[in-house]
């Protein structure tokens, strides 16, 4: 619901097309998995973030911690999921969130 009113905001503001929330975090997985050289668990990891984004609009810190999210179960949370990122998790993340509201 916030990223679908952000959305229309940002588009009334801005001018920007009116594109639904799963299509812009697609497109910025996209753009990102581009944007250099990922390992295999690296790119499989990025999917999970993005279709997690898609359903909870925020993937940070909290959320990879959080017990009841499969980033927690599957991947160890936000230690180990940094150490898989080599150390630049909250940057991917960031730059992730950027990709999602870029023209």
């Amino acid at each position: 619901m916030a990223a679908s009113i952000m959305g229309y905001i940002r588009q009334a503001a801005l001018g920007d097309a009116l594109v639904p929330y799963e299509q812009r975090v697609e497109k910025a997985l996209q753009r990102i998995l581009a944007s250099r050289s990922w390992t295999t668990p690296q790119r499989q990891w990025l999917q999970r973030i993005a279709n997690q984004t898609k359903v909870n609009t925020i993937v940070d810190r909290e959320a990879l911690d959080d017990d009841a999210l499969y980033f927690r179960r599957e991947g160890g949370g936000w230690q180990r999921l940094d150490r898989m990122f080599a150390g630049e998790l909250d940057g991917v993340l960031r730059e992730f969130k950027r990709e999602v509201w870029a023209a």
